[in-house]
């Protein structure tokens, strides 16, 4: 067999650089990063050729991030011992929900939502055990796509330990098979082998949220809530004249849907005073969303 010649050699070297760059390239876009508790979300999507890779998710869209904590904490796994457990640790809840709330509201129809949380426990109080959960999100119609790379996962690179400032956020589904499961509960479905396709727009994630630590027990200081519409403007949630969620008024849009989980979030956090609310959710209801000052594209 002939040997080949140094420059069939370079030939080849310069073929394979020019198909690799025709390849598809993954681009990220950071949206959110806090270092304590370590939470990060990103944006990320393919282009080939200079041209990007369509998908044809439902995105932008718009979901309070109370919405999306409610979801978060609805979202538990078993391990080989069948322990049930939330995927998401209690203290990671409100912060990456604030970012996934951010991310979906500027992806485009070609972008995944990309988080990970890293949970660390101590050992006799002294050693430090570094974890990692992430997951990507996508939509589809009213569906919620969530499916975990890694779900309380050594943090590692290569073998060794490393810090979360190091990790970079996975761009692929990890070909072996998981070491959990996830079962499905109300408005909540399985999706391959590790995922959950998630009704995202069903009442069940407009009620409290009771959030478990780490052994299960409850920690009843902790109560995320996503406050319901009125009835007549005065009642609160709770006492009499308070409008239940499944009460709201039949044939609202989505962009009506929408605008009423943000104020409704608004109200809850302070963001808005008690008249403003009222103003608002009136001119909503009546579909007069440019005067409530809410966006009306999806």
């Amino acid at each position: 067999m002939a040997r080949p010649t140094p420059l069939g050699v370079a030939c080849a070297a310069l073929a394979a650089v020019v198909l690799a760059a025709c390849g598809p390239k993954l681009v990220r876009t950071p949206v959110f990063d806090k270092n304590d508790p370590g939470v990060r979300v990103e944006l990320q999507r393919r282009e080939k050729g200079g041209v990007v890779v369509p998908r044809g998710f439902q995105h932008p869209v718009t979901i309070a991030d109370v919405r999306m904590a409610h979801i978060l904490a609805n979202v538990t796994y078993q391990d080989k011992e069948e322990a049930r457990r939330p995927a998401i640790r209690s203290q990671f809840v409100y912060d990456v929900a604030a970012g996934i709330a951010q991310a979906f509201a500027k992806a485009t129809p070609d972008d995944e939502v990309v988080a990970a949380v890293f949970p660390e426990d101590r050992k006799l109080g002294i050693f430090t055990d570094l974890r990692v959960t992430s997951f990507r999100m996508h939509l589809e119609g009213d569906e919620l796509r969530i499916e975990f790379m890694n779900l309380e996962d050594p943090l590692e690179k290569e073998g060794a330990k490393v810090g979360f400032q190091e990790y970079q956020l996975p761009s692929e589904m990890p070909s072996l098979a998981p070491q959990f499961t996830l079962p499905p509960s109300e408005s909540i479905t399985k999706f391959g082998n590790r995922g959950v396709s998630v009704a995202w727009r069903d009442d069940v994630f407009r009620r409290p949220v009771s959030l478990a630590g780490r052994d299960g027990t409850p920690k009843k200081r902790t109560v995320l809530m996503e406050l319901p519409p009125e009835k007549d403007g005065s009642a609160k949630p709770g006492q009499p004249g308070a409008l239940a969620p499944s009460d709201r008024p039949p044939g609202l849009s989505d962009a009506q849907i929408r605008a009423l989980d943000r104020i409704d979030a608004a109200r809850s956090s302070g963001s808005i005073t008690e008249a403003d609310y009222k103003r608002k959710r009136r001119l909503i209801l009546e579909n007069k969303l440019d005067d409530a000052g809410e966006v009306t594209t999806p």
